[in-house]
C-alpha cells in the first residue's frame, strides 16, 4: 500500500507548479492552432487506436463466456461428414466456441478412444457421429459419468438416455424414398442390385429396412444382387457393381447406400459399355459429382441429398442452445434437412446451394 506524504505543503513549490502549468497550457493551445489545417494524418492513428480498442472491447463483451466443444467425426473422407464439420466450425467461430475435432476414419475403436480423450480434456460438450449403434455406448457412458453432455448427429446409439438429443433423419424413410423412386422408374417390374454400406450404423440398418419394406410390397422387382461393401469408396462400388453386372448383364437398376458407391457403379456401367439410358442408378449423401451427373444425365440419376453443411448448422444451433440455457429446447429427435434430388426437382440450384 502506498503511504501518504508526511508534513505540510510548501507554498513556494505550489507557485512554481502553477507557473509551469500555465506555460504548458499556452504551448498546447499554440500546437493545436498549428495543426488546424486539412491534413488530419497526425490525429488518424489516435482515432484508429480508439476504434481498435472499441472493437476489442466489443469482442470481449460478446465472448464474455466461451465454450469448449469437441466433435467426434466418424470419417472425413466422406463428404457429408466433412461438410457437417464445416457447418459446426463456421457456427462456432461466430458464437464463442473453442472448437476442436477428431477424425476416426471409420475405425470404430479409434472413435471410442477419441470420445474418451475428449472427456479427459474436460470439454463443455461433445458432438458425435457414432459409427456403430452398440460399440460406441461405452464411450457415451464414460461421458455421462463425467457429467459431459453428448449430442449425436447423423447417427445415434442404442440408448437415448446417453444423449441430450439426436439431430438426424428417419433412415428407414430415406431407404423407402430411394427404393420407391426406383420402382416407379422401372414401372414396377425389373431387376435390381443393392450395394449396401459397411458396418452396423443406424444409417445402414435403417436404410436396409426401408429398402426391404418397399421390395416386399413390389413383387415385380427382382433383387438379383444384394451385398454389403467393405468400405465407403468408389473402388468398392466399382468392384461390387462389376460382380453384379457380370452375373446379370441385363441389369435394370443399381441401388447404392452412398454416392461414392454409386459413382463406382457408374464406372462399372461405363466399362461394360452399357448405355445409361438403359439402367437406373441411385445413391445417397449429395456429392457434387452426383449432382453433376444428375444434371447431365451421365450416370447417377437421383440421390438422397443430406445437405451436410446445413445439417452441421442445425446441429450447432441445438448444441449452442444447450450450452447457453441448459436445454436443447427440442424433443430428443431433431430432424435435419434432407431430400431426394433428381433432374426434375434440382432446378437452377448450384452444388453450393445443395451443400
Amino acid at each position: 500500500m502506498r503511504k501518504k506524504p508526511s508534513g505540510g505543503k510548501n507554498p513556494m513549490k505550489q507557485k512554481k507548479w502553477k507557473l509551469l502549468a500555465s506555460l504548458l497550457m499556452v504551448s498546447l493551445l499554440i500546437f493545436a492552432g498549428c495543426g488546424d489545417d486539412d491534413d488530419d494524418s497526425s490525429t488518424a492513428p489516435a482515432a484508429s487506436e480508439e476504434t481498435a480498442s472499441e472493437e476489442t472491447a466489443s469482442e470481449e463483451e460478446t465472448c464474455s463466456e466461451t465454450y469448449d466443444v469437441a466433435y467426434a467425426n466418424l470419417a472425413t473422407f466422406i463428404l457429408y461428414f466433412r461438410d457437417l464439420e464445416e457447418g459446426l466450425r463456421r457456427f462456432g467461430a461466430e458464437n464463442c466456441w473453442n472448437f476442436t475435432s477428431a477424425d476416426a476414419a471409420y475405425v470404430i475403436e479409434d472413435q471410442v478412444a477419441q470420445i474418451e480423450d475428449m472427456v479427459t480434456q474436460g470439454v463443455d460438450l461433445i458432438i458425435a457421429s457414432p459409427g456403430d449403434l452398440v460399440a460406441l455406448k461405452p464411450a457415451y457412458e464414460v461421458a455421462k459419468e463425467a457429467g459431459i453432455p453428448i449430442l449425436s448427429t447423423g447417427d445415434s446409439v442404442k440408448d437415448d438416455s446417453l444423449e441430450i438429443g439426436f439431430v438426424g433423419a428417419v433412415w428407414i424413410d430415406t431407404g423407402v424414398d430411394q427404393t420407391e423412386w426406383m420402382v416407379e422408374k422401372l414401372g414396377g417390374s425389373g431387376t435390381m442390385a443393392r450395394i449396401g454400406g459397411p458396418g452396423g450404423s443406424e444409417y445402414v440398418e435403417g436404410r436396409l429396412e426401408g429398402f426391404e419394406e418397399v421390395i416386399a410390397a413390389n413383387p415385380g422387382i427382382d433383387v438379383v444382387f444384394n451385398q454389403s461393401a467393405d468400405s465407403w469408396t468408389a473402388e468398392e462400388g466399382l468392384r461390387l457393381a462389376q460382380d453384379a453386372l457380370t452375373a446379370n448383364p441385363d441389369l435394370d437398376s443399381i441401388w447404392a447406400d452412398s454416392d461414392a458407391l454409386a459413382l463406382g457403379a457408374v464406372q462399372a456401367v461405363n466399362e461394360a459399355g452399357i448405355d445409361h439410358a438403359n439402367i437406373w442408378i441411385t445413391g445417397s449423401d449429395g456429392e457434387p459429382a452426383a449432382f453433376d451427373q444428375i444434371r447431365d444425365g451421365t450416370g447417377i440419376d437421383a440421390t438422397i441429398a443430406l445437405h451436410g453443411l446445413q445439417w452441421g448448422n442445425v446441429t450447432a444451433q441445438v448444441a449452442n442452445k444447450f450450452l447457453t440455457t441448459g436445454s436443447t429446447g427440442e424433443d430428443y429427435f431433431i430432424p435435419a434437412p434432407i431430400e431426394l434430388v433428381d433432374v426434375e426437382n434440382m432446378g437452377s440450384r448450384t452444388n453450393e446451394d445443395l451443400r
